[in-house]
């Protein structure tokens, strides 16, 4: 079974959804296009009247959802048809605490203990009867990455898959950010661990100083269980979502 995504680009470079029960990455360096990809994807889960679980490792949940509204997602909506579930990963941080500020928010956890992130996972897509349907965002790896050591760090993307993606057939998508190779190392040490991986990245200054519209580039690295389009693909952004972009350059 696969979810069938509705975005140009999706459907373009991967025409036969994405398989239920994957636990995908979504890596890139910083401004390579990763927020803009994940936000449609979720966009997309949205509309097909199928939940999310959003957990927000990177920045502050009001932020979040501030961008998903953005692009024109009805997050007050989806959060009152409990479609649209936020955990808060971000707000250990804060000295003085605000409470529970936004009801998207469903719960707080902390990166730098991972059984209970998994756990809270666990808890919340039962709550919210995630089996076989919906999408969970961990965004992003990077957080889980800095408080734990190499191979803690293997097992709780293990755990994540073994758990979420696997037992409970639900799509998990995590981004990771590989700004340095040291960042890009992480994304070989795991790889082979999960299913699949999509790579964004800007484009070289030469080539882009040659086209008159901005774009970036995507591509898939691996996706089992479903075919994909080799190689990279440029895309843009408009009123109507993100599309495959056919670039004619003359020589």
């Amino acid at each position: 079974m696969s979810l069938q995504l509705s975005q140009d680009l999706f459907r373009y470079l991967l025409p036969e959804g994405l398989p239920r029960g994957s636990f995908i990455i979504l890596a890139g360096e910083g401004g390579s296009g990763k927020s803009v990809i994940l936000i449609h994807l979720v966009k997309d889960v949205l509309n097909a009247g199928e939940p999310v679980v959003y957990l927000t490792l990177d920045d502050d949940p009001l932020t979040v959802l501030k961008q998903l509204s953005a692009f024109k997602i009805s997050v007050e909506n989806y959060c009152s048809q409990r479609l649209l579930s936020i955990i808060d990963g971000f707000s250990y941080t804060m000295r003085q605490r605000r409470g529970r500020v936004h009801p998207c928010i469903i719960d707080e956890i902390s990166p730098e203990n991972p059984d209970n992130t998994i756990t809270t996972l666990i808890k919340i897509v039962e709550q919210f009867k995630l089996e076989g349907r919906g999408l969970v965002v961990i965004d992003s790896l990077n957080e889980a990455m800095i408080s734990l050591d190499p191979a803690r760090f293997v097992f709780f993307i293990k755990s994540l898959r073994a758990n979420i993606a696997k037992s409970r057939d639900i799509i998990t998508i995590a981004t990771l950010h590989t700004s340095t190779n040291e960042l890009r190392n992480y994304l070989l040490i795991i790889e082979h661990l999960v299913d699949g991986v999509l790579e964004t990245s800007s484009i070289p200054e030469d080539l882009a100083s040659q086209i008159p519209v901005f774009v970036r580039q995507i591509r898939v690295l691996k996706m089992k269980g479903a075919s994909h389009r080799q190689g990279w693909v440029f895309y843009s952004i408009d009123s109507e979502g993100v599309k495959p972009a056919i670039l004619r350059i003359k020589s």
